[in-house]
């Protein structure tokens, strides 16, 4: 049995690496927002001005939201934010993208080339700790990774923390990934 639960994992790990890889963008970067934290709405500014600063490149921004996302919700989150059309924002009530890169707060970003997460963790160093951020961002971790994947090279920071709003998993979930 276990074999086969590891196959069909397998298979859904390659079916959704391969929407990555299918994409016209070569470049993917992954954010988890929540619509109600706090801190994915403090992002949303860097957030869209990141996105402007690559608009011209292969690269494709999608918001993933794990608590869910009706269209009546991603409509109205769309228009209160000025969120451009070019950031895909996707339902993720099942965890299906969150399980698969093992997202653990919003927001939290993740870049991702040629199938393989070369970064993970904070969009730059605004916060340092919850509730508590800095007056300027010295370091723009996301940027710095998107740039560095578009010149083929690894990124000098590949994983940092992020700091947000924890993802809630459901018991069945939690259950899973004890096993």
């Amino acid at each position: 049995m276990k074999k086969i639960v590891f196959i069909i994992l397998i298979s859904v790990s390659i079916a959704r690496a391969q929407y990555i890889h299918d994409n016209s963008s070569e470049i993917q970067v992954a954010i988890f927002m929540a619509v109600d934290c706090p801190i994915t709405q403090k992002y949303l500014n860097t957030i869209k001005e990141i996105a402007n600063q690559f608009s011209n490149k292969p690269v494709q921004f999608v918001g993933y939201f794990p608590a869910g996302l009706t269209k009546k919700e991603s409509t109205a989150f769309r228009t209160e934010y000025k969120i451009p059309q070019e950031i895909e924002l996707i339902d993720d009530k099942k965890h299906e993208w969150t399980e698969m890169l093992d997202a653990k707060v919003t927001p939290e970003a993740f870049v991702i080339k040629n199938k393989q997460v070369v970064y993970r963790g904070a969009i730059d160093n605004w916060f340092y700790e919850l509730g508590r951020y800095r007056k300027e961002v010295t370091a723009h971790y996301l940027v710095d990774a998107i740039q560095a994947s578009l010149n083929n090279e690894k990124p000098s920071i590949t994983e940092t923390e992020a700091l947000g709003c924890f993802i809630q998993r459901s018991e069945k979930t939690e259950a899973h990934l004890h096993h």
